[in-house]
């Protein structure tokens, strides 16, 4: 089990490699200041924050509804996007959520609320360059789009799928395209959200396809599939396989990191394998509980693992091991590092 940290406690390990990676911020005035992670904790239905250098949770915002999930932070570190999903997990049954929250980062209040009925279970989220907001309803298979979603009441667009069941998605920079893991149909789909007359293009990359990456070039989707037990390359150009290794197993989260190193989120054998940019594993790091959900941090070399019992592990990717862990609320899943 790894050591625990609790909010009492300096999380020193953390704060030195922050420090030594963040030179250029304290020069620049920022000195002093810490970085927070943005923790969406489903079970308590909350956003919560916490300052790294001290692992103190500093500020918390209720979102009304059952299991709020997917969140992302403008380019501003202005305002937060979550979608309520309204269920546990994809296996659970039932209608789902309809509403888009967007919190305020800087009052750390809920600004407004995004209404998306008839769309429901909203789950995979994203934003682009220019902040236009991306979010799949999984029960409709349905990509919406909301070119301004900090003042927008409705989705501007929305644009078929494919497949049956989308869950998560990766978005292209620009918002020209996405790239759709549809867990029902074992399909991967491909669709442009500003050209609706374009049919969406589909590939089979193994069963029940979930976490998905894009590689920094765009040019790669590395796509895992849990019942499978295979890590896919696909070819965003032509939407062909390029390559399929076997995993771990029951791998719920990709993340691709700047120079093309993978992580992957091990559900069944409660760790993290990172990859290199050639797809060999290079580490396998144990949790002691199940991940659900990954980030980096921008500028340091940690990672961060949303774990099953209710803590954070924090990952030295260079020293490929735990450091330490962060006690939480319920349920904790998707994480953003807000830079201090």
């Amino acid at each position: 089990m790894p050591p625990a940290i609790d909010r009492r406690t300096c999380l020193s390990g953390l704060a030195a490699l922050a420090l030594t990676t963040g030179a250029a911020r304290a020069q620049s005035g920022q000195a002093g200041r810490s970085d927070t992670l943005l923790v969406m904790e489903k079970g308590d239905h909350a956003l919560s924050f916490y300052e790294l250098a001290s692992g103190r949770r500093t500020g918390r915002v209720e979102l009304p509804g059952e299991y709020p999930h997917e969140f992302a932070v403008d380019r501003a570190g202005a305002r937060a996007y979550a979608a309520l999903y309204g269920a546990k997990s994809s296996t659970t049954p039932g209608p789902g959520g309809d509403a888009v929250y967007v919190v305020d980062l800087a009052t750390r209040s809920l600004a407004r609320t995004i209404a998306c009925a008839p769309f429901r279970r909203l789950h995979g989220l994203r934003l682009d360059a220019k902040d236009r907001l991306f979010v799949l309803s999984e029960d409709r298979d349905v990509l919406l789009g909301f070119d301004a979603p900090d003042r927008a009441e409705r989705p501007d667009r929305a644009v078929a799928t494919g497949g049956l069941k989308g869950h998560l998605f990766s978005l292209s920079r620009d918002g020209e395209t996405a790239y759709i893991a549809n867990i029902l149909s074992n399909t991967v789909s491909r669709v442009r959200p500003f050209a609706p007359a374009e049919a969406p293009r589909l590939a089979a990359t193994g069963l029940w396809p979930e976490g998905n990456a894009l590689s920094p070039d765009e040019s790669t989707l590395y796509v895992a599939n849990r019942r499978s037990a295979t890590l896919t390359a696909l070819a965003t150009e032509a939407m062909t396989v390029t390559r399929t290794l076997p995993t771990r197993g029951d791998v719920v989260r990709v993340d691709c990191g700047p120079e093309g190193d993978l992580i992957l989120a091990n559900y069944a054998e409660r760790s993290l394998s990172l990859l290199d940019s050639a797809l060999k594993e290079v580490a396998v790091v144990p949790l002691g509980a199940a991940p659900v959900a990954l980030a980096r941090h921008p500028s340091s070399p940690l990672a961060f693992a949303a774990l099953e019992d209710d803590r954070i592990a924090v990952v030295d990717l260079e020293g490929r091991r735990v450091q330490g862990t962060l006690a939480t609320g319920r349920e904790p899943d998707v994480m953003v590092v807000l830079p201090g």
